[in-house]
């Protein structure tokens, strides 16, 4: 958010966020442009009350450090940055791309989902059908289409994924989305560095031996397992699950409770 005035229904908006999903959490990414603008964010913070909101509040400063822009991050659980040039500006919209790991006190709710599918009948060729998602769209090319994904309740066909059904209000939403949410709401635990001493004969997610020349290794603080360099690099990057703890039937257990 760029734009002063649209600060004035941060209110409005944030409340919506918090009655309707207890266990979701309102992020706000502020870009001040103007120095009016960073002297308002100090009164719209007292107005709205975004810490009592739980509303974090970021800032990506273009200029240099102010104090009310690092005193609004600080005190609402966001970050502050000030840019160095166009490539870092970039890196500092990416890191807010992915959510920060869930708090613990957030209140727990179960919500209603559906995951849509594919309606083939074999020896057919699919008809052309209209998506709820360009129903109002006056644009003619996107009037009828074949493919896409149907409702499992009420059958309402769209284009893509998440979307909520229009007909009946179910959150439809694929496996692949589910399982990137937990990932970054519940990341694997950062494995410790230590000196290699002997203390196993090889990694165990891939099993290769350790040398001499290994003076590094990593290990998990949960599982006792021990890792190589590639594969701690691996876990947390790409795969965002121990393999040691997800093995383990006791420790797996222990940490889906």
């Amino acid at each position: 958010m760029s734009n002063p005035p649209e600060l004035a229904h941060i209110d409005i908006e944030s409340r919506l966020v918090q009655s309707a999903l207890s266990d979701h959490y309102a992020q706000i990414i502020f870009i001040p442009q103007k120095i009016a603008e960073m002297a308002q964010i100090h009164y719209t913070q007292k107005r709205v009350s975004l810490k009592h909101e739980g509303v974090r509040c970021s800032v990506v400063g273009l200029a240099a450090e102010v104090h009310v822009c690092r005193q609004l991050a600080n005190e609402t659980g966001g970050v502050y940055n000030v840019i160095l040039d166009d490539s870092h500006f970039k890196d500092l919209l990416y890191q807010q791309v992915d959510p920060p790991p869930a708090a613990v006190c957030l209140e727990s709710s179960l919500i209603k989902m559906g995951f849509p599918h594919q309606m083939i009948v074999e020896g057919t060729e699919e008809p052309l059908t209209m998506c709820m998602c360009h129903v109002d769209s006056s644009e003619e090319g996107s009037k009828l289409t074949t493919g896409g994904y149907y409702c499992p309740q009420c059958y309402s066909k769209y284009c893509e994924l998440p979307v909520e059904c229009r007909s009946c209000g179910l959150t439809l939403v694929s496996a692949p989305h589910l399982a990137r949410s937990y990932h970054h709401l519940f990341p694997a635990a950062s494995y410790r560095e230590m000196e290699f001493d002997n203390q196993s004969l090889n990694c165990f997610a891939c099993q290769k031996v350790f040398l001499e020349t290994d003076k590094q290794i990593y290990s998990c603080s949960n599982c006792e397992q021990y890792f190589c360099l590639d594969c701690d690099i691996f876990v947390h990057d790409i795969l965002h699950t121990c393999p040691g703890c997800a093995t383990n039937p006791t420790t797996f257990q222990m940490f889906q409770s």
